[in-house]
């Protein structure tokens, strides 16, 4: 069996993950078939030219007890899924297949709904107050 290497995670998009929680899909020779986990990812280790050649992620399984991140090399990552933010009141969910989580925004005010109408998040109507 021929080694395939993956590049869904480069050092170059890899700390737009740190803080994130994440589902990973991992490829390795030994299993047959993929393997998926859900976990945080703590930190990054960058290749190092003449000490340590091999990038990965400092992660934190969900369902760990221990309080010491494992390793996961950038080169057994075959997909990776940044999850949303999760309130009390919904679920998390996966924000789509993509290759590094779009962290930046417009921070524009979204329009809000009053009685059915859309409203702006300053309360304005766009309608003129005498």
């Amino acid at each position: 069996m021929t080694s395939q290497v993956y590049t869904a995670v480069t050092p170059s998009n890899a700390m737009k993950y740190v803080g994130q929680t994440v589902v990973l899909e991992l490829a390795f020779e030994e299993l047959p078939e993929p393997y998926w986990c859900c976990c945080h990812i703590v930190g990054v280790v960058l290749p190092f030219p003449g000490v340590y050649e091999h990038a990965f992620f400092m992660v934190k399984s969900i369902s760990d007890k221990s309080p010491y991140p494992n390793e996961m090399f950038f080169e057994d990552i075959r997909t990776i899924w940044a999850l949303r933010h999760r309130d009390r009141q919904s679920s998390g969910t996966v924000l789509g297949r993509i290759a590094h989580p779009n962290l930046w925004r417009s921070g524009a005010a979204l329009p809000a709904h009053r009685n059915g109408a859309g409203v702006a998040m300053n309360g304005s109507t766009g309608a003129a107050h005498p």
